[in-house]
């Protein structure tokens, strides 16, 4: 079971322009899952962008997000609206009004495959992103 977490800082204090960068998160290593479960736990996130590549991790994803996140489902909501990361289609939970998650309904297996060039371009041109 893997999730690919793709975060997105909205006051970004970097001396570059800051870039989409999927990270894989197999959730059976006990240490990765630990470091989710703090970042959700602490409302540490902005934007979060999940996808999984099963049903099983999916389940996990949703479990997280609403346990330990304590993230509620929403359907609109104005930092997804104004998040580079938002996706037509995608769950959309919010946390404390402070963090936005877009969490994929459908696993998808072959994402893991990859080498994510294609993924991060579905983001949009990195001109396009907000500075």
């Amino acid at each position: 079971m893997q999730l690919v977490l793709t975060e997105w800082y909205r006051k970004w204090r970097g001396a570059e322009p800051q870039k989409i960068q999927p990270t894989v998160l197999p959730l059976d290593d006990e240490r990765a899952l630990f470091g989710l479960l703090v970042m959700l736990g602490n409302g540490e996130y902005d934007d979060l962008c999940i996808e999984s590549d099963s049903a099983e991790a999916l389940k996990s994803a949703r479990e997280l997000l609403l346990g330990t996140g304590g993230a509620d489902r929403a359907h609109d909501h104005p930092l997804a609206n104004s998040s580079p990361l938002y996706r037509p289609g995608y769950e959309i939970y919010v946390q404390a009004d402070q963090s936005v998650f877009f969490l994929n309904p459908e696993p998808r297996p072959a994402l893991f495959q990859s080498d994510m060039a294609a993924y991060i371009e579905e983001f949009g041109s990195p001109l396009d992103l907000p500075k």
